[in-house]
């Protein structure tokens, strides 16, 4: 086949060729060559390729050519490594392979243009973001979702579904261990005047702050529930003696205070009853029956006091030890 018909056949390529001699003029031009780079064969051929293409007279790319003259070397520049080496509308990889014969050195060049790929490339990674995006967004809205089963909206403490899930747990791992746990219910005194006198909005705000209250006053692994409307439970596991519930209940006497709200002063009082595992009851819905009972003698004793259950007579009055300073409950 003669020259012609090479040359035809590398126009039909759907990527630019040009081939070089070993002075670096430019001795072919192909037609795809012209148009990724707007010059014509006319303007490219028989002058030197840094002319004709400034932009590849770049020290790493000199070098590379001379090496591929000198020794069996065929080297890549990828158009992520290497912008702009060709044209600065289109994306495009080049390759170098060496021609050689007894008195002739020839280099073709090969210009693939990638900016279709690059472009699939770059929406993947849009598509890549978005869905990082969604899912972080999924991820939030199950923390929500969790939020909403397992934690009371207005308190911000546990509600009765995550307490019966935590109290199940802690109550295997006593009998198990054969440990002591401690359930307190505790009921506001008098909610129903405040929320009569001062409004529901009040009466939310109070119970927040009751729940924060509640919250500050016990251990890291105990828990704090709000059962319903004014009525809270604190769990107290891993309790070596009984009466280490002493030392919550005069948490709460010091957390106990007068609350200002819009300017109103509402004073905080609360009665509460405890029950135990294993010594009154050996299951948690026990245990609450039990608590509540003692709760309710503490209410009908004038509130503001701590009854343990199987004590009914052994009352803790928390006005008593508030005001008086007193700790040796």
């Amino acid at each position: 086949m003669n020259e012609k018909v090479y040359a035809d056949i590398l126009n039909q390529v759907n990527e630019g060729i040009f081939i070089l001699d070993d002075t670096f003029q430019v001795r072919f031009w192909n037609d795809y060559m012209a148009t990724l780079t707007g010059i014509a064969k006319e303007e490219a051929l028989h002058r030197n390729i840094f002319e004709v293409l400034p932009s590849l007279k770049r020290n790493y790319f000199v070098t590379s050519l001379k090496r591929a003259l000198e020794k069996d070397y065929k080297p890549f520049f990828s158009a992520s490594m290497h912008r702009g080496l060709i044209t600065t509308t289109a994306e495009v990889n080049v390759r170098v392979s060496p021609y050689k014969s007894d008195d002739l050195k020839l280099l073709m060049v090969e210009c693939i243009d990638v900016t279709s790929q690059y472009l699939r490339v770059n929406q993947l990674k849009e598509y890549v973001k978005k869905l990082e995006d969604l899912n972080k967004e999924l991820q939030e809205k199950e923390k929500e979702i969790a939020r909403l089963a397992y934690y009371d909206n207005l308190t911000g403490v546990a509600n009765r579904a995550l307490f019966f899930n935590v109290a199940e747990k802690f109550l295997h791992h006593a009998r198990r261990e054969q440990g002591k746990v401690a359930l307190m219910f505790i009921d506001m005194d008098n909610f129903k005047t405040i929320n009569d006198t001062y409004g529901h909005k009040v009466g939310d705000r109070v119970l927040r702050e009751t729940a924060q209250m509640l919250a500050k006053s016990i251990r890291a692994n105990d828990t704090v529930a709000r059962f319903g409307g004014d009525e809270f439970i604190l769990l107290l596991p891993g309790l070596k003696e009984y009466a280490e519930y002493r030392s919550i209940v005069k948490r709460l006497v010091r957390a106990l205070h007068e609350v200002v709200i819009d300017e109103v002063p509402v004073q905080i009082s609360l009665s509460i009853g405890v029950s135990f595992f294993p010594r009154d009851a050996g299951t948690i819905d026990e245990l609450i029956t039990k608590a509540d009972r003692a709760m309710y003698r503490a209410k009908s004793l004038g509130g503001n006091k701590c009854v343990s259950y199987q004590d009914l007579d052994e009352v803790l009055d928390l006005r008593e030890n508030l005001y008086s300073g007193q700790t040796g409950l």
